[in-house]
């Protein structure tokens, strides 16, 4: 775990852990569902981990 400022929410953590953001698109009568995954990877701290979709990044943030 990293200390900073999350990337997500922008509150200064010592919990920050190195994410690929998802960006999900639900399923409609006309358009498949689709899961978008960000190459860029930003540090997040517990919180938005817990409320926001995303994958733990092998790579190390910035």
């Amino acid at each position: 775990m990293e200390q900073g400022s999350c990337d997500s929410c922008g509150d200064d953590r010592d919990d920050l852990v190195a994410v690929h953001r998802h960006y999900v698109t639900p399923e409609a009568w006309d358009t498949p569902g689709r899961l978008d995954r960000v190459d860029e990877v930003e540090r997040w701290c517990f919180p938005c981990r817990t409320h926001y979709p995303h994958e733990t990044s092998q790579e190390p943030s910035r």
